[in-house]
This record gives structure tokens, C-alpha cells and sequence, in this order.
């Protein structure tokens, strides 16, 4: 397996990577409890490097990314990655690659979902 930190030293990742961040509700959405949703980890779903497991409202952005992924054309959507095996539901970018929100390291996004 390929480490986050053999394909881009450390301290360039916030540079070059997947742009992402955790979802923080504000008023106009709305509240996953009223829609009878829990926040809970997905299942079946974790980092290979550290084990983290991405929550429902875990949120990633198709951003320009430089190594691993090199993308240069982001509509800068925000959406869970997870439920659409990384396909950007909007420019229709197929991303080969996830970074972690816990160790911010490179994985392939199949390598993230664990053996059924």
C-alpha cells in the first residue's frame, strides 16, 4: 500500500490535496433528526490508514487537486463522497482518491470500504 506521505511529503498535503471539511448545519438545512436520520458512522466505511470512520455528515468538496488525484477542472461541490463511491454528483468527476478528515493522509477511495 502507497502512505499518504510517498506520494506528497507532509506539509504540502493542505496544499495539493482534495479540499474538505466537516459539515457544520446552519439554519437552511435541515435538521437530520426531524428527518428521522441519525449522524451515525458508516458503516462498512474507514480510513486504511488510521481507521477513522466518516459520520453521515461528513462532508468533501471536488476541488483542483494536485498529486495524487491531478485535477485541475473542481466545480467545487460539497457532498459525502461515501454515498456516491466518489462520483462528484455534479461535474460527474469519477476521484480515485479520498483524504482522510481525521489523519488528512491519500487512499484510494475503493481501498476505504472494508470487505462485505
Amino acid at each position: 500500500m502507497v502512505s499518504a506521505s510517498t506520494i506528497c511529503p507532509e506539509g504540502l498535503l493542505a496544499g495539493l490535496h482534495l479540499y474538505f471539511r466537516r459539515s457544520v448545519p446552519d439554519e437552511s438545512e435541515p435538521d437530520i433528526s426531524e428527518l428521522g436520520l441519525n449522524d451515525a458512522e458508516m458503516p462498512g466505511i474507514r480510513c486504511p490508514i488510521c481507521k477513522w470512520r466518516p459520520l453521515r455528515s461528513s462532508k468533501w468538496m471536488c476541488a483542483d487537486s494536485g498529486p495524487p488525484e491531478f485535477f485541475y477542472d473542481a466545480c467545487g461541490t460539497e457532498w459525502n463522497t461515501f454515498e456516491t463511491r466518489g462520483l462528484c454528483p455534479t461535474c460527474m468527476h469519477q476521484w480515485a482518491w479520498t483524504s482522510c478528515l481525521s489523519c488528512w493522509g491519500w487512499s484510494r477511495h475503493e481501498d476505504w470500504y472494508e470487505d462485505e
